[in-house]
């Protein structure tokens, strides 16, 4: 089976590159096409084990105009490869990638999948880009399958804006919910249950860009109300780049943190302070997925995430760890302290449910949906 792969990030984070190897392994011909902006836009992409197509295509300014760009990309696309060897394409987008999928269905006939992503589709195009609203809906119509990254981002797709019965029921009918997966890394190197040393601070973790939309100033001042309402000490770490200093000293100045810059996210160190640490918590305004919550609880970690966002309803609350109104410094100390209530448990159970995200059984289950297109 030839498969075409649009994805417009995929040299920028190894997500796509694991779940590419894993559908190698199983018979799929990929060839990849990712467009790309400027030319020192490529010196920041990693350097991929599959052939990808990465050609200049577009200007920055280009991104104002959607249509132009998307008629930029088509062309550089179809001057290329080849469309007419394949059988299907997976486009990992569903505005940027999921448009250009939709025209070569229009003009060659290629049936298309097309994953729709929480922050940049929907919180992104969705809400802000009003004047594309009915392109995404046509998009989402001619699609043979959908996968959405969690039930959260479907519900919030389908209520807020799918107004039309038809297309809603369309929609549900062709569409599945399939997670990403972590790297292997993970498996080979899984944690063990954690217990709660007595007589020391609750040790907090937090794995990523230090920005606004993260919330760590959410997390950090949760912190400080844990301690005056239960008496309960803590240590704050916070790893990865600073992307926004002012925001970074915003947060230094209300708690005393230890911070450590891994621009690269060494996975060896990292799996040393998630061993060091008790609770990772993440409380984003918006997030697709967060391959972080994973990640912490192959190390038996529990996890405070997001209400209604990428990786709620993932499981059962109370399973893994809880939900929370990230505005709510109340709800986020509520929530720690059911989880130091049951420490133990949570954290078994943290190291059985992360299986859920091996990227060898989530690439079955997109074979199984190329099969069908295909068909």
């Amino acid at each position: 089976m030839e498969v075409l792969h649009i994805n417009s990030n995929y040299l920028t984070s190894r997500l796509h590159e694991n779940l590419v190897g894993k559908l190698d392994s199983k018979g799929i011909n990929n060839t990849i096409f990712m467009p790309i902006k400027n030319e020192k836009k490529a010196e920041f992409l990693y350097e991929s084990k599959h052939a990808v197509h990465a050609p200049v295509t577009f200007r920055d300014m280009d991104k104002y105009i959607f249509t132009y760009k998307q008629r930029k990309i088509r062309k550089k696309l179809i001057d290329t490869v080849n469309v007419s060897e394949f059988d299907m394409v997976h486009s990992h987008t569903l505005f940027t990638d999921g448009y250009v999928a939709y025209q070569l269905y229009k003009n060659y006939n290629i049936p298309y999948l097309v994953t729709v992503r929480g922050h940049t589709d929907i919180k992104q195009f969705f809400k802000l880009r009003f004047n594309l609203r009915g392109i995404g809906r046509k998009i989402l119509s001619s699609a043979a399958r959908i996968v959405f990254l969690s039930e959260s981002n479907r519900k919030e797709l389908l209520n807020d804006y799918i107004n039309n019965d038809d297309l809603r029921a369309d929609i549900l009918d062709k569409s599945v919910v399939l997670p990403n997966g972590i790297d292997d890394f993970w498996f080979e190197n899984e944690g063990q249950p954690k217990q709660l040393p007595k007589n020391r601070p609750l040790r907090v973790i937090y794995v990523g860009k230090t920005m606004r939309l993260k919330n760590l100033l959410g997390t950090v001042r949760a912190l400080n109300c844990l301690k005056k309402a239960h008496g309960i000490d803590s240590i704050y770490t916070s790893i990865g780049q600073e992307l926004d200093k002012s925001y970074a000293k915003e947060v230094r100045s209300e708690v005393e943190m230890t911070y450590h810059e891994l621009a690269a996210r060494p996975r060896e160190e990292l799996i040393t302070h998630y061993r060091e640490n008790d609770l990772f918590i993440m409380p984003s305004f918006s997030e697709t997925f967060g391959l972080v919550y994973p990640e912490a609880m192959s190390q038996g970690l529990p996890v405070i995430y997001t209400k209604e966002q990428g990786f709620d309803g993932q499981f059962e609350d109370g399973l893994v760890g809880y939900p929370v109104d990230p505005r709510s410094s109340e709800d986020i100390v509520d929530k720690i302290m059911m989880i130091l209530n049951n420490y133990e448990d949570i954290s078994k159970e943290t190291l059985k449910s992360y299986k859920k995200f091996n990227w060898e059984d989530i690439s079955y289950e997109y074979l199984d949906l190329y099969k069908e297109i295909v068909k």
